[in-house]
């Protein structure tokens, strides 16, 4: 169970050595997110909310090794809103942080889609730790032939044109994505599969099995993951839900 670092209605905690916090300053951004070109911007978390989502870092953070998230996660940051570049972010990553939006389950902030969007942002920091433990060409090779991811400024652009779903899309299936947003860059194609990896959409499982370029895309990352940590395997995916 967590431990509080904080008195007050905004009481931070630790979760397996991760800072979970709620307490919101500035400061929470590497200081080169301030500057006006990117221009991080956040608002505090509803109270109301902080004990749900703490209820959902005890069981997203159980799913890796103690040794992963030592080596590799600091802290998470819990936020109302974000912004940067003037473009609303549901969450974003630094080296060895994650940011998290949550506004209500009414405005769509579902279990289901903060504990994905963890995953989601987390897999980003161990995909820049670990890139030779990640085969990108074969990866690319699981594509159709000849595509080249369609956006140069990648998930950011995919936003600003409002081409970021992260509905499972069986017609994108076929040709290697699961989603939307996984068409934009190869980060965020490795991003979305992460996610489905450690917390299954409802028809992920049936998707692998259905479409080979995704199957093979969940075989690479999967292997990813062991080769970081022996705590990971196939069956331990399997499990997930």
């Amino acid at each position: 169970m967590p431990s509080n670092l904080q008195a007050g209605n905004y009481q931070d905690t630790a979760i397996k050595g991760v800072r979970i916090q709620f307490t919101y300053r500035p400061s929470i951004f590497p200081l080169s997110w301030l500057n006006a070109g990117i221009n991080a911007k956040g608002e505090p978390i509803l109270p109301g909310e902080i004990s749900r989502v703490k209820m959902l870092m005890v069981r997203a953070l159980s799913k890796y090794p103690d040794t992963v998230l030592q080596k590799e996660l600091r802290a998470v940051y819990f936020l109302r809103s974000m912004s940067m570049y003037n473009v609303i972010y549901g969450g974003t990553n630094s080296r060895d942080a994650v940011y998290l939006t949550d506004n209500g389950v009414d405005m769509g902030y579902t279990d289901a889609f903060i504990e994905q969007t963890f995953h989601h942002e987390f897999s980003s920091i161990l995909y820049r730790n670990y890139p030779a433990l990640l085969d990108t060409m074969v990866w690319k090779a699981a594509n159709i032939p000849n595509f080249d991811y369609n956006d140069p400024e990648g998930g950011l652009g995919a936003i600003r044109k409002d081409e970021s779903s992260q509905d499972l899309d069986t017609a994108l299936c076929r040709i290697g994505f699961l989603t939307q947003y996984a068409y934009s860059d190869m980060e965020n194609d490795v991003n979305t599969i992460a996610q489905n990896l450690f917390k299954p959409s409802p028809g992920f499982w049936n998707i692998v099995n259905t479409y080979p370029r995704i199957k093979e895309k969940v075989r690479l990352l999967v292997n990813f993951y062991i080769k970081i940590s022996s705590g990971f395997n196939q069956q331990f995916f399997m499990k997930m839900n």
